[in-house]
């Protein structure tokens, strides 16, 4: 893990969380609408606090929505810790070039929610990346999937459309069969 270095205001914020958390702070992530603490692996029970009450306080006194992050040694691990509650379908890092790339698989229902407004929430989360790993890059990649529209028909296959239009010609021979016998 890298040296850190915070803010004088991440600073105080860490101080006043560890204060009511009791629990040991390795970082603090801010931007204009939310607070990010991130926690060493197992602490993120006791930083919430019990019915959430330590996040409650916290958020009340900052203004701002305040989201504890579990560190974890494996890459794959904190990337989906940053991004939870939202479900990542799959998670891996590469080497490409000079950079180290996390490539993230989603499901497009959850796109908005990891992309955040303008990429805030992408941008927080490679900032958090770049403090605590080697990864400089995250890739989303959103899974392919065929959306199915109610209601939509089916299209004929050639051989159907064919018979169509050959039992449509026969019925109308037919037709000028029995209009010549009346006549």
């Amino acid at each position: 893990m890298a040296k850190v270095r915070l803010t004088t205001e991440e600073i105080m914020k860490i101080g006043f969380f560890e204060k009511i958390a009791n629990v040991p702070i390795i970082d603090c992530v801010l931007n204009d609408e939310r607070v990010a603490f991130i926690v060493k692996e197992g602490d993120v029970g006791a930083a919430i606090g019990k019915g959430g009450e330590n996040v409650k306080t916290a958020e009340e006194k900052f203004g701002k929505k305040v989201d504890i992050i579990e560190y974890s040694d494996d890459w794959r691990k904190f990337i989906r810790n940053i991004f939870a509650p939202i479900q990542l379908e799959d998670v891996w890092v590469k080497r490409v070039g000079k950079d180290v790339v996390a490539f993230i698989k989603i499901n497009p229902k959850v796109r908005r929610a990891v992309f955040g407004e303008k990429g805030k929430n992408l941008e927080r989360a490679l900032k958090i990346l770049k403090r605590h790993t080697k990864i400089t890059k995250i890739k989303v990649i959103v899974e392919n999937q065929k959306f199915k529209r109610k209601g939509a028909r089916k299209p004929v296959a050639k051989e159907q459309q064919q018979e169509q239009t050959e039992t449509n010609q026969e019925t109308e021979a037919q037709q000028d069969v029995k209009e010549t016998a009346n006549e």
